[in-house]
């Protein structure tokens, strides 16, 4: 009896046992989920402006706002859980309805100025304010234009994507294409006396093809400039800073240079008078004679020192380009050539270095970095020609052992038959006896 007592269950009493809690807790879980579900579409009744324009909660629903939870009534005001219409728009529940530029840019401003809701995102809070200061800004909040942009104009207006989504035409490679939209109005260009064909001189720029053809973002575009919020030209004695954003060494050399004076006064436009602005190039030292004319007389002494450094400059990379095709070829011809590969790169930092500097206008140090370029094509030529002399010598090194090799073999060549023209005349005299 007591071993009855004491033996462990058999699977079919533990699974008699264990049944009534599975399906007790199947149950429970069902009703849950039944009473969640049901508050969920409680949830999505509550908002009555769905009902109605069903289109822009559909569109509203991939933007970075319905992530977070953010609702028609947050934007356009109103009382969304009222079935009524008129109950839903009454005085008192902040309905505003299609919002006016300068109810856009403050009803954005009343999430994107507060840090405390945009400390938790990383988000600057400082776009309300620098869209004030732009022209976009002062144009539409103090005169009263609405043909300028707002916040909808670039970002969108339901389906917001965060400007690091490539779809995002805030995102810096459509940054051109989204300013293009109204600077690419001649109508409305015209209006404000402004040029209409800066995108398709921009998109045949240097800076327009590297973000174009080769897609790299970090070049500049219209906002690298321009600034986004805070969009304005930079004027004559900012324009350095601008460019000096990302061309750090140019600008400090051209501080040090005779233009900086000039534009101080305001009478050198820094990086544009050389450069241009849209329409920026690839510089070359071919610039300098299209440049230097701008401003100065063929005979005059500005002009020739610009001749002179775009030969020093140009002269420097022409001994980089032959001497790297000479030790590409000495290296075909099965040379080892670390050494000139060491030199070549010196010679390439030398060459790299001329470019910031030239804007210094300095012809000393332009000359003295020509000259150290010169001196090491001059060397990798050398270590070439005298490893190719090396190897000459050595071939011709070799002809006398070769003959030698002949001579040799034809002596023992002869030998042999002497040898043999001997055994043969003892074995006929042998079998004669």
């Amino acid at each position: 009896m007591n071993s009855l007592k004491n033996r462990p269950p058999s699977n079919g009493e533990l699974s008699r046992s264990v049944l009534p809690c599975l399906i007790a807790l199947l149950v429970f879980l069902g009703i849950a989920l039944f009473w969640q579900g049901t508050g969920w579409t409680q949830d999505a009744q509550v908002n009555s402006c769905v009902e109605c324009h069903s289109d822009i909660a559909e569109e509203n629903q991939g933007s970075i706002h319905a992530q977070q939870g953010i609702s028609c009534q947050d934007c356009h005001g109103g009382d969304p859980s009222q079935k009524d219409k008129d109950a839903a728009k009454a005085p008192g529940t902040g309905y505003i309805g299609i919002p006016d530029k300068k109810q856009i840019v403050q009803v954005c401003g009343t999430c994107h100025a507060d840090v405390e809701k945009m400390n938790f995102y990383g988000i600057r809070t400082d776009q309300l304010a620098r869209y004030k200061t732009s022209l976009h800004g002062k144009k539409l909040l103090q005169e009263g234009d609405t043909h300028v942009a707002a916040c909808s104009d670039c970002h969108g207006y339901h389906n917001i994507l965060r400007v690091t989504d490539p779809n995002s035409p805030a995102y810096p490679l459509n940054v051109p294409k989204t300013c293009n939209r109204c600077h690419g109005n001649e109508k409305l260009m015209g209006s404000y006396q402004l040029p209409s064909d800066i995108f398709r001189i921009y998109e045949g720029s240097v800076h327009g093809k590297a973000l174009f053809e080769k897609k790299d973002i970090s070049v500049a575009q219209c906002a690298s400039c321009h600034g986004s919020h805070g969009a304005i030209p930079p004027g004559v004695k900012q324009v350095g800073n601008a460019c000096g954003k990302c061309h750090l060494n140019e600008y400090k050399y051209f501080s040090e240079s005779v233009h900086a004076k000039l534009s101080e006064g305001a009478k050198f436009s820094e990086c544009v008078s050389c450069h241009g602005n849209h329409g920026v190039s690839h510089p070359a030292p071919a610039l300098y004679a299209q440049a230097c004319a701008l401003c100065h007389e063929p005979q005059s002494p500005e002009f020739q020192l610009g001749h002179r450094l775009e030969d020093l400059i140009a002269t420097a990379q022409k001994d980089l380009s032959g001497s790297e095709e000479l030790a590409k070829e000495a290296a075909i011809e099965g040379y080892f050539v670390e050494q000139e590969t060491a030199s070549l790169e010196q010679m390439k930092t030398i060459v790299l270095e001329m470019g910031p500097l030239q804007h210094t206008l300095d012809e000393a140090k332009i000359s003295d970095r020509s000259q150290k370029v010169h001196d090491l094509a001059k060397e990798v030529a050398d270590k070439i020609d005298a490893k190719r002399k090396n190897k000459l010598i050595r071939k011709y090194s070799l002809i006398p052992i070769w003959i030698f090799i002949l001579v040799m073999v034809v002596s023992l060549w002869a030998k042999f038959k002497e040898l043999k023209k001997g055994l043969d005349g003892s074995g006929s005299e042998h079998d004669r006896h």
